[in-house]
């Protein structure tokens, strides 16, 4: 029976329910104290919660009588649970003494071993036990990790200066060989400036204040700071009956896990090593028995364990991972603990655990982090290729990704190499709107110039492609199809590999590991994900390629697709600048209309085919863009009309043939076209009877703050409205684009007490108030849906506010969907 200390005390038994509490005992103590009320096998135990070390802090790093009094009370209630007597010669009790906080910090802290053992009682192990080999294995165990974590000296020096007399103990098992030995110990420690006892209490108070002040450790101080965890949580200490894993070979130790905490699969897995301690098995000095083989270990043993370690799951609502020990064939559990575990298995262990009843949907989600689905949505660089790997050079990361492909000197070309299966590395001196074919097509971009805004880091940060920029040890050769790294030269179609979050460029092409690789897994859980949250997450994809791509995913529609990323991505970007040009100077040309409706079906076919049975939202050209500016070469010259939203019918007509045409070859009957930057709800009826005309769904894009104001009469027009929330509001507060795309620019800006709020997570009043009003539509009109634009830019705070406001329509490039659906989904209950 668990006995409970009255008045202030910093003492608990472990099978006292009050340890539970992690904060208070440490996460070592509350694991054994619920093993314990489960009726799972443990050693008996006490802790000195983190109250006693915040006292032995404040103390001047004593521990006190009153500590000490409590701890050698705590030591004759563990003598009565296992019928042994601490100090003792007969049936000696030997402990550890393990350190333990409220947060897992493996590693870190100090832990002693067999403490509690004399020369005298050495001695009866060994006549007990029937060999002096065994007692003398577990009492030196206890010496060198003494020296080490007590009195910060060298433990193999110790086992050097001692080696004679262990030499002598061992041949001739005597009450003089091991007290001969013992003197031999204490005399090494005192030769090293360090006074110690035989004595097992003394001992045991200089333990408990060793793992005390490793909270303190420069380790575990450098731990802390990494991982955001606080210095005042302080550690709690457990004391517990030490069983033997080297007793016999009947005995072992070793840690078992639930589930494979690298694929998430439901078998059970770890190792255990036969005739030996836990220290053994961490030091990796012998070899394990693998326990996902079903024969490595004794069965009744292995059935014991997965029994075990069933409740325990059961018990935890997790996959745990246990430290356990088998001393004479039988089974005892030591520790156990929520188990860590890749951002694969953290996915798929979540999933099944729901599917399994354990957990529901929305406990399943919060076990995940946005950090751990980018891992699972981008491919990376395979580790092992990784440390072989050749550097070349290092740049500016501008654009995060891992990628690998042929390095492509010229846009025109990366695009053909690409649209014949190639992967492509853009490399160029440095980018301009003229390269967006190629980087469109490219997985990843280079330039030897150019900084964080930079067309080049602006451009693919849009694109969520990897980026390396002002990477100036690169010297390019444009006509010799070669480019210089360091002095050794390179041919274009040379392989290379970026890292476009360090700016680290590779040599040959280091092997991707598939972001997909736990993909029904992850889509199971973004399923309740979806459901929690009550959203439709789209993808908006850039360019032919990623459109086609996408329309692979099991995703409710592709939105806002760019017409002219299409034509780019076919090749008739020149042609198309050319017959916009001449539909300028001379918009009564006869068939220029044609020309252009056939540019637009030749470089819309494939995507429709691909995307039948997915609704597709096509964003036509807009003649007064950014890239139309530097696309057109007569830009200036183009007639002010033209630079309305529907400032010219021909213009408009033709894109919506070209496309109608496209969508009937392909048999697709749901392809809405989208017009952008329309302020009135005139503007939306006049477009609504051109795609009327050729059977098209007409819908609208909100690109600025009267737009915004005026969405609900443009609505009436509509069958959807999507809100570029982000451009509304660059608008609303005139930032320039490049600024916008610019990462941490605007936070940083804000940071530095030069805006109330950063706009791109709390808009301004005016601007929330008309987003509210749009968020309501979909109640006031059935016909029409809404939906925020998140292409020009993603902010996941800005979008749970407007998940918040209601909308539940969203679209993201491929890169974001899945975390965007996360977010909504943990943030949705807020």
């Amino acid at each position: 029976m668990a006995q409970r200390a009255q008045g202030p005390s910093f003492v608990r038994d472990v099978a006292d329910p009050e340890v539970a509490d992690a904060q208070r005992y440490g996460g070592k103590a509350s694991g054994l104290s619920r093993m314990m009320s489960a009726g799972v096998p443990a050693p008996p135990a006490f802790v000195i919660g983190a109250d006693g070390f915040r006292h032995f802090r404040s103390n001047g790093g004593s521990l006190g009588q009153d500590m000490m009094t409590e701890v050698a009370n705590g030591l004759r209630r563990l003598e009565a649970a296992t019928g042994r007597t601490f100090g003792g010669v007969d049936r000696p009790l030997l402990v550890s003494v393990r350190s333990g906080a409220a947060v897992s910090m493996p590693g870190m802290m100090d832990t002693i071993l067999n403490l509690g053992l004399t020369a005298r009682s050495a001695l009866a192990v060994a006549e007990a036990s029937g060999g002096a080999r065994f007692a003398l294995d577990t009492w030196l165990r206890f010496w060198r990790m003494f020296h080490d974590t007590v009195l910060n000296l060298d433990p193999t020096e110790l086992v050097e200066a001692v080696r004679e007399a262990v030499r002598d103990a061992l041949a001739a098992p005597s009450l003089q060989t091991f007290e001969a030995l013992e003197r031999a110990i204490l005399a090494h420690a005192e030769q090293q400036g360090e006074t110690v006892s035989a004595d097992p209490m003394g001992q045991l108070e200089l333990a408990i204040a060793a793992v005390f002040r490793s909270w303190d450790s420069p380790r575990a101080k450098a731990y802390r700071a990494h991982h955001g965890i606080s210095d005042d949580l302080g550690t709690a200490v457990t004391i517990q009956a030490m069983v033997f894993g080297n007793a016999d070979e009947e005995s072992g130790s070793g840690v078992a896990f639930t589930r494979n905490p690298n694929d998430g699969a439901r078998t059970l897995y770890g190792e255990y090593l036969v005739g030996r301690q836990g220290e053994d098995l961490v030091a990796g000095t012998h070899s394990p028995i693998d326990l996902s083989d079903p024969d490595g270990m004794n069965s009744t043993l292995r059935t014991g364990l997965i029994e075990i370690g069933a409740s325990l799951e059961t018990l935890y609502r997790d996959a745990v991972d246990i430290e356990f020990t088998v001393e004479s064939g039988r089974l005892y559990m030591l520790q156990v603990r929520p188990a860590k575990r890749t951002a694969a298995a953290a996915v798929r262990i979540a999933a099944e655990l729901a599917a399994e009843g354990v957990i529901d949907a929305r406990e399943a989600l919060n076990r995940i982090t946005v950090e751990q689905i980018r891992k699972l949505s981008r491919p990376s660089f395979e580790e092992a290729d990784l440390v072989a790997a050749k550097l070349l050079a290092q740049g500016l990361g501008s654009s995060p990704g891992h990628a690998h492909g042929a390095a492509i000197l010229d846009s025109d070309r990366a695009a053909e190499a690409a649209a014949k299966g190639e992967d492509v590395i853009l490399v160029r001196p440095t980018t301009s709107p003229k390269d967006i074919r190629g980087m469109l097509s490219a997985h990843g971009v280079v330039t030897a110039t150019g900084g964080a805004l930079s067309h080049a880091a602006v451009v693919s940060r849009a694109l969520d492609k990897p980026c390396i920029v002002g990477c100036e040890a690169i010297g390019i050769d444009l006509s010799g199809r070669t480019f210089t790294i360091s002095g050794e030269t390179f041919r274009e179609g040379d392989e290379i590999s970026i890292d476009g979050g360090s700016g680290k460029i590779y040599a040959g092409a280091l092997r991707l590991r598939a972001g997909g690789a736990s993909r029904a897994a992850l889509e199971r859980l973004l399923g309740l994900a979806d459901a929690e949250s009550g959203s439709s997450v789209w993808i908006a994809p850039r360019g032919a390629a990623e459109a086609i791509d996408s329309a692979a995913q099991a995703a409710p529609g592709l939105a806002v697709v760019r017409l002219t990323d299409l034509i780019t991505s076919h090749g008739a970007i020149d042609a198309y600048a050319g017959l916009i040009s001449r539909l300028g100077d001379q918009p009564g040309v006869p068939g220029l209309e044609n020309d252009i409706a056939a540019i637009v079906r030749e470089s819309s076919a494939a995507l429709f085919e691909a995307a039948r049975g997915l609704p597709v939202h096509v964003r036509l050209s807009r003649i007064s863009s950014d890239r139309a500016r530097r696309l057109i070469e007569n830009w200036t010259e183009i007639p002010a009309n033209l630079f309305m939203p529907l400032g010219s019918k021909a213009f408009f007509r033709a894109l919506l043939r070209g496309l109608s045409d496209a969508a009937r070859s392909a048999a697709h009957g749901d392809v809405r076209a989208l017009i952008g930057n329309i302020v009135d709800a005139r503007e939306a009826e006049s477009f609504r009877s051109l795609t009327a005309d050729v059977g098209l769904g007409a819908g609208a894009i909100i690109q600025n703050a009267i737009g915004l104001k005026q969405a609900g009469e443009i609505a009436r027009h509509c069958d959807t409205v999507w809100v570029d929330v982000s451009e509304t509001i660059r608008t609303a507060y005139g930032f320039p684009t490049e600024v916008v795309h610019a990462d941490g620019t605007i936070d940083r800006y804000a940071a530095d007490g030069f805006l109330g709020d950063n706009p791109f997570e709390q808009p301004a009043p005016f601007l929330t108030e008309w987003l509210q009003s749009v968020a309501t539509l979909p109640q006031s009109s059935r016909k029409t849906t809404v939906g925020v634009d998140f292409t020009s830019g993603f902010s996941p705070i800005l979008a749970t506010r407007l998940h918040h406001m209601g909308f539940r329509r969203f679209a993201v490039s491929p890169a974001h969907r899945d975390e965007m659906r996360l977010i909504l989904a943990q943030r949705s209950g807020e």
